[in-house]
């Protein structure tokens, strides 16, 4: 199996803590690194778009021999047609080029990132494709939150026959989610994944999604980690994310571990470093033995 690290924030770091961040995950002997490229952080209110950032991160990232797979839209900025998010994805790839993989958006069943329906995702996945393809790389469909339908969020069953409804045919390479194991209860409650809970279970519910319209794309899980220690403990995370690793898919889709280092912006405890830089113990340790 292969497996990246996440850390959101890359784009926002002084050119310090991201030469220090870097640096670590290169010793940890990972190579592929997800990040946000955030449009609308990156945007202003006149649709001026500020890109020094990107290429800040694209150059870090190629001195040290690590590989990019920026996710690309996360957020709108004031202007935010399919047009303009086209250009936008354009000009990201003009920085990163020919690499392997390009994730269109995160997590857009959810509310907080507020793309809307899955017919209007399919309309940004369609101006973004053909730019990731023309250099050569494939896209992954924005990872899907293993939450499940309440309100304006869609279960990742409900935004995947959305975008079929929508139009979606062959506008992405892999089907992009994010196999969180939690409960079906809004609190985003972590558990064994040896008892299948919600967002295990999915995994299965959307490959029969997937078969019931003749598509045989693959799965790639661009985010899989446990919020510690306030959630589950150390000793814990480390054996269900052994455990979930080895069982949740016999096909062992591309996978990126969620994250690094805890920030505010990436959930506040998800890494196997905590904010000031620490190693979590016996979790850092089991993940560095899975690289």
């Amino acid at each position: 199996m292969s497996i990246g690290i996440n850390q959101s924030n890359l784009c926002q770091l002084s050119s310090g803590s991201l030469a220090a961040t870097l640096d670590g995950i290169a010793g940890m002997g990972f190579t592929t690194v997800r990040f946000a490229v955030d449009w609308g952080y990156l945007s202003n209110a006149f649709g001026q778009t500020n890109y020094a950032p990107v290429t800040a991160v694209n150059n870090a990232l190629t001195a040290r021999g690590l590989t990019p797979m920026p996710c690309l839209g996360i957020h709108y900025p004031f202007n935010h047609s399919a047009t303009g998010f086209g250009n936008f994805v354009n000009r990201c790839t003009q920085i990163f080029g020919s690499i392997p993989y390009y994730e269109v958006w995160n997590e857009p069943n959810l509310i907080a990132f507020n793309i809307g329906s899955p017919a209007t995702y399919v309309t940004y996945l369609k101006a973004a494709a053909p730019k990731i393809r023309a250099v050569g790389s494939q896209v992954i469909s924005g990872g899907m939150a293993a939450y499940p339908t309440f309100g304006s969020n869609k279960s990742p069953v409900d935004w995947l026959n959305g975008m079929y409804a929508g139009g979606e045919s062959g506008d992405y390479d892999l089907l992009g989610y994010h196999p969180y194991s939690i409960k079906d209860d809004q609190n985003a409650t972590f558990v064994d994944p040896r008892t299948t809970p919600f967002g295990i279970a999915q995994i299965d519910a959307l490959k029969a999604v997937q078969a019931s319209k003749g598509d045989t794309r693959p799965m790639a899980f661009t985010e899989v980690g446990y919020i510690t220690p306030d959630k589950v403990s150390l000793a814990d995370a480390s054996d269900w994310l052994t455990w979930q690793l080895a069982n949740q898919d016999p096909n062992f889709p591309l996978t990126w571990f969620f994250c690094y280092q805890d920030t505010a912006g990436d959930g506040g405890g998800y890494g196997i470093k905590d904010s000031s830089g620490a190693p979590k113990g016996v979790y850092y340790d089991t993940v560095a033995a899975l690289v």
